[in-house]
């Protein structure tokens, strides 16, 4: 059956028009209402991209004996020995997608593994395309078939994702990118959250009642210090009975920190040699005292700035997580490269993953001096992932623009990194077919133009450095005898892909190309024509909602249009 309405004009399985097709899901479930939205969120995504949306039933319900042609989402009384067989082999939230007996099966171990499968299902199979929490699409098809031998099957091996960009706030898009992480996001309802006890990160101050100021750090062998954070971890996670971990980590640092300087914490790290020899003995003391009562709990503590050094002989419990940051590394080039910025962190990663499997990773996908201005690190994401996976890393925390909507490539860098996340072994031909299918389908006709752009500013970039804190002109390496030269280059990519665009797609162009306009001013102010332009910046920024150009700074009210944005 055609329906000449819809992008995909015919849709079957193994030869069966869907419209033949009922879907089954069962509410015994341990998540009864999760289970019922990936049903119906799968008869929802095929009605969008067919005109044709199948029935949803309950297995418990009579009827559904009676239903010939079934697509069967989670576990159900209809699993087959082969579906069984296939359950028991997923780990983490695995899915797989199989046919057996005549039914088409998207199924996993687990509630939030079925969802998985269906979003993976729409994806892979029918050409849906969940690009950002505002924008999704169906990839045009005369016909498509599910063939009748079909058999994926997948387990993610990084058990903790998360990308923290603003467009990823929203649950409904998270889970469709299948991003768990805890931050800024509630997943009730949409599967598995890894959830936290108390702060994030940077807890001993409140737990240990200490100072916030960067740098003033708690003294770890106090007893009474350690008798206070002990009784706190404990009261956090028994008003939280469904936290994973609870963090025991630093107050935040400058780079010239250095810790508790007593002659009993210098003990330990003159021995360790490292100051995180004083911290991991704290924490893996704590992680022992709670481990009787909360035996599913980790604790989670940072290896940041004067504690990233991994200790000489200590080790981490078996329940504790290190995570591992990499604030002062260089993002224009690859970790692997041998960029002498990068060396001593890829040389702590690689002492860390000898000594802890349970390994994350804060990493920084932003210029938080600068969030507008370009920020070329696209080409060096899928490396610097799949580094981090060869060396044990199991859990990822993606830091950029989490306070505004993004003038950038924040759309994009969010939707790489999930993928990136959920599967980092995949080839990197398949990730740059990744970005190519979402320049594409969310800058449409004159996408080669925006992908141009990445490739040229990524060539400038690599140069030199780029740290988080980088102005433009350090970035792209201009000065003022070739700013304007390379401005105008830019602009007329942003320009051309701008003169393509349609309705549907003019917005997305028109916003990411805030970018260069930001860039522009910066490097080729001019106190006659500037003003204007900075207006018209201005205003653009306000239309897309841009609220934040830099890290805990709003955009003004009211701007001094006479000097340059990165003075606002």
């Amino acid at each position: 059956m055609e329906n000449n309405g819809s992008k995909v004009k015919k849709l079957t399985v193994a030869g069966t028009d869907i419209s033949a097709f009922s879907i089954v899901f069962s509410r015994r479930n341990e998540e009864p209402e999760t289970a019922s939205y990936a049903a119906k969120e799968l008869a929802a995504y095929i009605e969008t991209a067919a005109g044709i949306r199948p029935a949803v039933i309950d297995d418990s319900d009579a009827g559904s004996l009676m239903i010939r042609n079934k697509i069967i989402v989670g576990k159900t009384v209809f699993d087959t020995g082969k579906v069984k067989k296939a359950q028991e082999k997923l780990k983490n939230n695995g899915y797989a997608i199989l046919t057996d007996g005549g039914s088409l099966f998207l199924t996993s171990q687990t509630v939030t593994g079925a969802l998985y499968a269906v979003y993976s299902f729409l994806e892979d199979f029918v050409g849906v395309r969940f690009y950002s929490s505002h924008f999704e699409t169906v990839k045009p098809a005369d016909h498509i078939d599910i063939p009748a031998d079909v058999n994926v099957s997948f387990s993610p091996v990084v058990i903790n994702r998360d990308t923290f960009w603003f467009d990823t706030f929203d649950p409904a898009f998270s889970v469709k990118q299948k991003i768990n992480g805890y931050l800024r996001r509630d997943l009730t309802g949409y599967g598995e959250q890894i959830k936290y006890a108390g702060a994030f990160v940077h807890s001993l101050p409140d737990l240990a009642g200490t100072s916030h100021a960067p740098d003033v750090q708690p003294c770890l062998t106090d007893p009474e210090i350690y008798k206070k954070v002990l009784g706190n971890v404990k009261k956090q996670l028994r008003e939280h009975p469904d936290a994973r971990i609870v963090t025991v980590s630093q107050n935040d640092s400058y780079p010239e920190g250095r810790g508790c300087q007593c002659e009993n914490c210098r003990k330990i790290d003159d021995r360790e040699g490292t100051p995180m020899g004083s911290l991991l003995t704290f924490v893996n003391r704590i992680a022992g005292d709670i481990k009787d009562e909360f035996p599913g709990v980790y604790v989670d503590t940072l290896a940041y700035r004067y504690t990233r050094k991994a200790p000489k002989y200590l080790k981490p419990a078996d329940n504790v997580i290190v995570r591992l940051c990499s604030i002062e590394c260089c993002f224009s080039h690859t970790l692997k490269s041998g960029c002498g910025r990068n060396r001593e962190f890829t040389d702590d990663l690689e002492e860390w993953s000898a000594i802890c499997d349970k390994l994350f990773i804060w990493d920084y996908t932003t210029d938080f001096l600068y969030y507008v201005n370009p920020f070329p690190n696209l080409n060096v994401l899928y490396d610097n992932i799949r580094y981090f996976v060869e060396h044990s890393v199991i859990g990822l925390f993606e830091q950029g623009n989490g306070q505004s909507v993004s003038g950038e490539f924040g759309e994009l860098r969010a939707y790489l990194i999930a993928k990136m996340m959920w599967d980092p072994y995949m080839s990197r031909e398949r990730y740059y077919e990744y970005m190519d299918d979402f320049l594409e389908g969310y800058y449409g006709a004159g996408w080669k133009y925006v992908r141009k752009f990445i490739d040229r500013t990524s060539e400038m970039a690599e140069k030199g450095h780029m740290g988080i804190y980088y102005p433009i002109d350090k970035i792209l390496g201009t000065d003022p005898d070739n700013a304007k030269e390379c401005v105008k280059e830019l602009s007329e990519l942003w320009d051309n892909a701008l003169a393509l665009s349609d309705d549907v797609h003019r917005g997305n162009v028109e916003k990411s190309s805030l970018q260069i306009r930001y860039a522009a001013l910066c490097l080729c102010w001019d106190e006659v024509s500037s003003p204007a332009e900075k207006k018209a910046l201005y205003d653009l920024m306000k239309k897309y909602n841009i609220t934040y150009y830099r890290e805990g700074v709003r955009l003004p009210d009211t701007p001094d249009l006479n000097c340059p944005p990165d003075r606002w």
